[in-house]
Parts: C-alpha cells; structure tokens; sequence
C-alpha cells in the first residue's frame, strides 16, 4: 500500500482501489506543467499497466498519446510512454492479470492498437520522426511499438506509412543503423509490411534496400551467417515476390550477378567425385546446419522466383544468370552429398527453371563436363572421366540411393532431378534425338550389378526397367522415374520411337533370340502383375508404352507381333479381383491406342482381327468405362494438377497419390476424344469417318500422304474427303475390300447410281424453289392489294393462277431438260462401259459401237434442240406473266372489273385452268416415275443387245416427248386465244402466225 499512499496521498485511515490511482495518475499526465510529474505519472502507469492493462488503457491512453506529441524531447518521458503503449497493446497475457476482466488481453490490445491508429492527430507520424532520434531505447522502442500495432493492423498502418511523407525512408534507413538490435527489429518490421503491399515494395527498393540486405548477407558471414541472413534473404524475397518493376530493377542494379557467390560451397564436397556415395575416409566434409539449409533454400526461393514460367522478365531473368554463371555452383549444390535433400532437390529445380525453354542455356548445359573420379580405390592411377553433366542428372533420377540416406528423404532428389531433365529436352528435339542415341541394351543379364558410372545415360535407363525386381524391391521410384524418363524422350519424337524401337534383348552369339525392348518391357508387365508387386510398377511400364504408341502404327505392329500381349491386356482389363482399378484402366487405355493405331499394312494383327476382340471379348462400353474410372481418379487428376516435373512437395516426403508422372497425363489429354470416338468404330468404318484424320491427331497423314513411293498395301485415307463432299444421305459410301470372287468391274458402279440419285434429289430442290417464288410473288400481290382503294379479290386471284400456270410450266421444261441431261449421261457411261467390253470380246463390237454412236448422236442433237426450245418458251411465258401482271394491275386501276357477266367468265376460265394444271401436275408426276423407271432401267443394262433395246426405247419416249410437247403448243395458243376473247392485250407468236 505504500506505492498507493505515495501517489494517491491517502491517510492511514484510507485505502483507494487500483482504478481510482489509476484515473488520478491519468489526470496528472494531462494536467501536470512539471516535466518531473508528468515523468512520475508516466513511470506510475507503466508499472500498474501490466496488471491492470484495461483500466490503465481507458483512463490513460489518450493523455499519454497526447503527451507523446507534445513533449516529445526528453528521452526518458520518451521511453516510459512508448513502453507503457507497448505493454497495453502486447497481445501476450502479463504475469498477474486477473482472471475477472470482462474481455481477453487479445481483443483489450486490438482495441488500445485500433485508438492509436484512428488518432485524429496522426500520431503515426510522430513515431516515424520519432525513428530518426539518436537514443537508442526511443528508436527501439518505437520499432517495437510499430511491429505490435502492425500485428493488430497491418493495413491501417501501411496506409499511414504511405500518406507520411518520410514514412518509407525512414524505415529502410533502420538497416543502415550500427546497432544490431534496433537493425534486426527494422529488418523484421520490413518483411511484415512488404509480404503484400506492392506500393511500399517499390519504395523501399528504390531507397538502396537491395544493396543494404545483401551488404549485411555478406557482414554476417553469408548463406552460412544465423538467423539475420534469413530474415535479409527473406526480406529481399518479399520485394522481388509478384512485382516486375523490382525485378527489372534487382537485374538493372547487377543483383542478379551477386547471387552466384551466395550459393558457393566447397566444390571438392561432390557427389559428382564419389560416383554419388559418401566418402567415409573424408575428414573435411562440410557441416550443414539447420539454419545454414534455411538460408540456402530461401536464397533458391529467390532465384526460382525471378524465372518463373509466364513472367515477362522470366527470359531476361534467365539470360542474366547464365551470363553471371548461376549454373555451375547451382550444379556443385545439387551434386554435394553432404547437403540436406531439401537443398539438392531445389538445386536442381533452379537449374531446370534457367534452362527451360531457353535454347542458348540449353545448350550451355548440354557442354557441362563434370570430372568423376574412378570407382575403386582412391590411390590408383586411373584418371577422373568427364562426364556430361545430364548423364549424371539421369544418374540422380534413376540410379541407386546413397546409403544412410532414406528412401522418402531421396525421393524428393530424384523428382527434381527428373523435373532438370524435362526442363532441358523440352522444346528441345536434339537433346531428345542425342538421349535416344545412347538407349542401349544393358551389356549383359546382369546389368543390375554393372557398375553405374559405366553406363550411358539410356543404357542406365533401359537396365533400371528391365531389373525392375532389384531395383523395384530396394526403390520402386528408380523404376517409375526411369519409365517417366523414357517417356519424355520418347514424346512426340518419331526418330526417337524409331531409335527405341531396334533396341534388342538377346544376345545372338549365345544364342539368344532377339527380342524388342517393347515387347520385353510388356513381358516385365506380365511379370509385376503376377507378382503382386506395387502397382506403381505396372502403371510405369504400362504409361510408358501408351506414350510410345501414340501416332506411331510400326511400334504397335511390333507389340501385335507377340500375340500374348494382347491376350495379357484382355485379362487385365477384364480382371474382376485382384487387379488395381488403375492398372485396369492403363490397360484399357493402352488396349485401345492398339486398336486406334493399328495403320500398318503388313501389320500382325490387323484391326479387322482386333475389332472382334475389342467388340465381344472387352466391349467397348467396358473398355471406356475402365478408362473413364482411370480419368476421374483421385490419383490421375493429382497428377494431372502438377507441374511439369514436380512430383513431390520439394521439401521432404512422397505424397501418396502420386501415380501418374506429367508425360503420360499430357498425352492422356490430348488423345481422349479421338480416342473415345475410334474404339466405337469398326475396322471399315474408322477409315471411312470423315473426322477420322482429326481423330487420329494427325496419323491421315501417315496413312495417306505417303505418295506414289509408298509401299504396296499403304492404306489411304483419300476416301474419306470424298465422301465427305457427298450431297445428300443417299450418297453416302462404305468403303469396302475386293476378295477374291468379286463382281465384275464393268456391272453398274455404285458411284454412277450416287451420281444420279443426287441429280434427282437437285431436281427436286429446283421444284421446291419454284414453288417457293410463287408464294413469294403471292405475298407481294397480297401486299400491293392491301395498299390498294379497289378491291381487286378475283383479279388478283386470276393473276395469281396465272402465275402459277406459268410457274409451273417453267419447272416442267426444267424438269424435262434435267431428265433429258442425265438420261445422256447414263448413255455415255455405258457407252464407255459396253466399249470396253465389247472390244476385249469380238472385233465386231467396233461395228456395233459406231452404230451405237451413230444414233446417240442424233439423240444428242435432239436433246439440245427440245432444250432449246423449251428455254424459248420459257422465256416467252415470262415475259408473257410480266405483261399480265401490267395489265391486270392497269385494268384495276381504271376500275374495268365491275362488270358481273365479265367476272363470271373469268371465273370459268380460271376453273378451267385450274383443271388442266391439275392434269399436268399428274402428268409430271408420272414423268417422274418414268425417269425412276428409266434410272433402274439404266442399271439394269448389260451387254450391247441390252444397250440397244434400251436406245430403241428411249427415242420411241423421246418421241412421245416431241408429241406431248407438240399438245403442249397447241395448248398454249389455245390459251392465249382464250386470254384475247376476255380483253387481255397478249401480242402474237410466232405460233399465231402459222
């Protein structure tokens, strides 16, 4: 009680509470004039402020903000208050607090930090000029108290930051400071108030930070420094991070060329030196510290972060680091034993994110030497080999695990090796052709035991998938990432698949059959499925052989060539226990690509063996449904979420979906479609489907763009475009093979009745259209009645019958000269037809022929004349119609329809007409049965003596023809007589005249 007497001047008779105190001290700090009191109530407040936090935030808060704007110049007064606001606004619960509080310390310190930052006066820019005093316990302090409120607020403050006008400045100036403490705590509020805001990234870039951070890197001993280098590192990470204009600045101000000596390391520390195993002999290996790997990953954070795919600064980015040389230590780091598997791993995705897409980084990679030292003893005399750099990136993927090192901590090594590897064939059909080049068979049976180091890149990869029980029982991921390997080299690369496929099992002077490393990778697929060994193992070689059959019908020839593969397909697709669900659906997927790109000509199994086998013995709705399962898996659609390359979360541990590598899931998307739609077609059917070269993803052109040089039996698929072009469903053609006992070639050609059946089709198009034109000449007739003050009911009736009288005589002389065009085409035909025949028969067919073409000739000429004259009538009635129309329009303008006995015989005549048209529809309509008649006439001709009665009958019809158009003429004279006799002005024709 005597700190209460002191300062509450309290009798001993007499005891205040702690609020009470509390508001008299508050009261002093506002009221008093002595600094000394002010500084004793200040120093009173802070005390009571850590176990009275409320009662000392409400009462006293706002006095002491006020004295810290005011009396700002004694550096103790200072301290006190900044401490006090410090305490109230600390989210930690003080020692001794009571448990009765109405609310909880965090909500009570977001409420005191909120007061402060919606002060009117803007008492954030005192505490930001507050930065530049000398004392060090004001500059610390205040540092201190902004990091609490920014916690509370990060926004409000960084808005206040940005309004001040020295705000920024002030802040990156905390990194120049000589002391430690007050720089760390600046350093620290730098990276709260940089992770988002891009406005005070740009500010504090543009105030020299780049130079400063990496200045004091390089004070506190570099990546191998403690905890500051960190927060620097991470620091500059948050200024690069999603903003370009800093970028472009980091590059311009040659921060990029600083990097390089950031990741330096002892290069004598190699993997590269030891063929990838630990030197136990070693007494200067390198100790990597937890905090020395934290440091190297966020360093790798940075420098991946500068190229990542899609940035606009990505490829400049690139150029600068392979100029500055980032490659060649980024490669030491990754190579380093020593080093954790986190540090590696993300080594080696930095090298692929330089050279990705890049041609000239690439190419720079491609000449990398690294110098092994020789297996064996260290002493001998054997001289180190040096090996490409991307051999021994493979060797990291594929090859074995170095000991004492698990297999989940490895795995995160080989992702990011294989993710290296994509980076450099990508875009890059060299680098692809070079590593097919070296895809050998292993030396002898027991490859597993051939040392390493003595083995090409692809010979180490072709020996990991054939020694799949070894390697797969000690590492299963050796096995996956070799045929995830195999596949990039293979993807969409015909000379590669090539190359692969002389690849031989078997050696011939032992007496071995060879046997195709295709076919030997199908017979481990067989093997794994029996042995119940992680499914991994079959999805590896099963994804690998789908990316090597796909637009590639010779490999799919060589895997039909051994007829138990299909069978083992089959069973794995139709395994009802025991086979994995995903494993089904590779299969299936696999099974159909078979089917799909089954285009060879001399192929084992053709697609008309394999349709029977896909139809009745899968089903292709069970085919598709196991695929459609595949698709929609947890594990494919894990995959198919990835990144290039990146299969692992690059830190440590196998995620456990991880089925599928990135090539096959690609491949997998790019041939769905095509591939639904083929395994539905039949074997005549997928040749003959107009989309067929659409579906194939481009293999119409290795069927069907071979040329005159191809081989014989080449399919074709140069049908397809002309059925494409038929006009009609009638027309549509099935492809078909001749087999021995075909009919003969000169029967009537199916291409001849499609020609004529869509002739007749377009002759009834131009009936439709005529009859369309007389509605439309109806409408406007109807139109211009409506317009009209005279009601013109049976004249425009009249004229309308007129029109369609006249109409249809028009479509019949179309009608007869269509009929007449392909009646003459038929003839010719068949003259070619009977020519060929009747001149490899006798030598009297010449004589036959020329009689034959005698009398086509006179029916030729005929058919012209008819057609020309049916054109001159036709163009005679319409000017005839055009006429009409004038004078009919003339007559109802002038009103001369009133007379009733007129009217009446207009109506008679009109009905009369109406008959006769109806008697001429029933005649074209038995016209049209007769030239269906003469159309199965036609095909049924065969041999001369078939032509001849057929000619014989076809002028005894033209004569006919000639006769009804004779009737045809006398009727229209009639009917223009008729139109006189009613007062229609029709001028004579030259059939008047006779």
């Amino acid at each position: 009680m005597d700190f209460f007497k002191r300062y509450g001047a309290i009798g001993p008779s007499q005891q205040q509470s702690p609020s009470e105190t509390i508001q008299r001290l508050a009261d002093r700090v506002e009221t008093s004039t002595l600094l000394e009191d002010k500084k004793a109530a200040v120093l009173g407040l802070k005390g009571l402020s850590r176990e009275y936090r409320k009662e000392t935030g409400e009462a006293a808060l706002l006095p002491l903000l006020k004295l810290l704007k005011e009396d700002n110049d004694d550096q103790n007064l200072l301290k006190a208050i900044l401490e006090t606001l410090i305490t109230l606004c600390t989210r930690d619960s003080p020692r001794g607090e009571t448990p009765n509080v109405g609310a909880t310390t965090s909500d009570v310190a977001s409420q005191f930090s909120q007061t402060i930052l919606d002060d009117g006066d803007d008492v954030i820019s005192t505490m930001l000029e507050l930065l530049g005093d000398a004392d060090f316990y004001v500059r610390y302090n205040t540092v201190q108290l902004l990091g609490t409120l920014h916690l509370h607020s990060g926004e409000e403050l960084q808005k206040r930051v940005l309004v001040s006008p020295m705000g920024v400045g002030r802040l990156v100036d905390l990194l120049s400071d000589q002391r430690d403490i007050i720089r760390n705590e600046g350093i620290q509020l730098l990276i709260a108030m940089t992770e988002t805001n891009a406005d005070i990234q740009k500010i504090v870039a543009f105030e020299n930070a780049f130079d400063r951070l990496l200045g004091i890197v390089d004070e506190e001993g570099g990546v191998r420094g403690n905890i500051v280098v960190q927060d620097c590192l991470q620091l500059l990470h948050n200024l690069l991070n999603y903003n370009v204009s800093n970028q472009n600045f980091f590059r311009e101000t040659s921060g990029v060329q600083r990097l390089p000596n950031l990741l330096i390391t002892d290069p004598s520390q190699t993997a590269a030196g030891r063929n990838g195993l630990p030197d136990a002999d070693a007494d200067d290996e390198i100790e990597w510290t937890v905090q020395h790997a934290r440091n190297m990953l966020v360093v790798l954070d940075v420098i991946r972060m500068l190229i990542q795919p899609g940035n606009t600064n990505t490829v400049s980015n690139q150029t600068a680091m392979q100029q500055c040389g980032t490659i060649p230590p980024l490669l030491q780091l990754a190579l380093a034993y020593e080093a954790p598997s986190s540090v590696r791993s993300q080594a080696l995705y930095a090298i692929g994110d330089i050279i990705r897409s890049h041609e000239a980084n690439q190419n720079l990679f491609q000449r990398i030497l690294i110098t092994t030292a020789p297996e064996g003893d260290a002493d001998s005399d054997a001289k180190p080999i040096p090996e490409p750099a991307i051999v021994i990136v493979i060797r990291l993927a594929v090859g074995k695990r170095p000991q004492g090192v698990a297999v989940n901590e490895y795995y995160i090594v080989r992702a990011a090796a294989a993710h290296l590897v994509q980076a450099y064939v990508g875009g890059n059909p060299d680098a692809q052709l070079a590593l097919a080049a070296t895809l050998t068979p292993p030396g002898d049976a027991g490859s597993a035991s051939e040392p390493e180091t003595h083995q090409s890149a692809g010979s180490l990869i072709v020996s990991v998938l054939l020694d799949w029980r070894e390697t797969g029982s000690e590492d299963v991921w050796r096995v996956w990432y070799a045929s995830m390997l195999l596949s990039t080299i293979l993807r969409d690369h015909i000379e590669c698949k090539e190359q692969a496929l002389k690849i031989t099992i078997g050696d011939i002077a032992q007496g071995e059959e060879p046997f195709p490393l295709l076919n030997e990778l199908m017979s481990q697929a067989r093997q794994a499925a029996q042995s119940e060994s992680d499914a991994r193992l079959s999805l590896a070689i099963f994804t690998l052989v789908c990316v090597w059959l796909v637009d590639f019908p010779r490999g799919v020839s060589t895997l039909l060539d051994e007829s138990s593969n299909v069978a083992f397909l089959v069973e794995q697709i139709n395994g009802s226990s025991g086979v994995n669900a995903l494993v089904q659906g590779a299969a299936a997927f696999l099974f159909g690509l078979v089917y799909q790109f089954d285009l060879e000509p001399e192929t084992p199994m053709s697609r008309e063996n394999l349709y029977p086998i896909l139809s009745k013995r899968v089903g292709a709705d069970q085919l598709l449904i196991r695929v459609q399962r595949l698709r929609d898996s947890k594990e494919f659609q894990y995959a198919v979420g990835l990144a290039s390359g990146t299969h692992s979360n690059a830190y440590g541990g196998i995620p456990i979906e991880v089925y599928f590598d990135n090539v096959f899931t690609d491949v997998f998307k790019k041939h769905y479609e095509g591939f639904r739609v083929a395994v539905r077609l039949g074997p005549g059917e997928a040749m003959a489907n107009p989309n067929y070269a659409y579906l194939q993803g481009g293999m119409a052109g290795y069927a069907g763009s071979v040329g005159s040089n191809s081989a014989p039996g080449t399919p074709s698929l140069a049908g397809a475009a002309s059925i494409s072009r038929a006009a009609s469903p009638a027309a549509t053609l099935t492809t078909s093979t001749s087999a021995p006992g075909a009919t003969s070639v000169y029967g009537p050609h199916p291409t001849e009745h499609m020609v004529a059946q869509s002739e007749f089709d377009a002759l009834n198009d131009k009936l439709a259209d005529q009859s369309s034109q007389i509605e439309a000449l109806k409408h406007e007739l109807e139109a211009a009645k409506s317009g009209s003050k005279i009601d013109l009911n049976d004249t425009s009736e009249q004229l309308a019958q007129e029109r369609e009288m006249r109409a249809r005589a028009e479509a019949e002389s179309a009608t007869y000269a269509a009929e007449v065009n392909v009646l003459r085409q038929e003839l010719s035909n068949m003259q070619t037809q009977s020519l060929e025949e009747t001149l490899a028969d006798d030598s009297t067919g010449a004589v036959k022929l020329t009689e034959l073409e005698s009398q086509l000739s006179e029916l030729k000429i005929k058919s012209e004349q008819d057609s020309s004259n049916w054109n001159t009538l036709r163009d005679e009635l319409q000017k005839k119609l055009a006429n009409a129309e004038k004078q009919v329009v003339k007559a109802a303008a002038a009103g001369r329809n009133t007379n009733k006995k007129k009217e009446q015989q207009q109506a008679t005549v009109i009905e009369s007409l109406k008959r006769d048209l109806k008697a001429k529809d029933d005649e074209i309509s038995k016209l049209n049965l007769l030239v269906e008649e003469l159309n199965e006439k036609v095909k049924a001709v065969d041999g001369v003596e078939e032509l001849k009665e057929k000619i014989a009958g076809l002028e005894k019809e033209q004569e006919d023809l000639l006769v009804y158009l004779a009737d045809q003429d006398q009727q229209s004279k009639e009917y223009r007589d008729m139109l006189r006799k009613h007062g229609e002005d029709i001028p004579l024709s030259d059939d008047d005249d006779e």
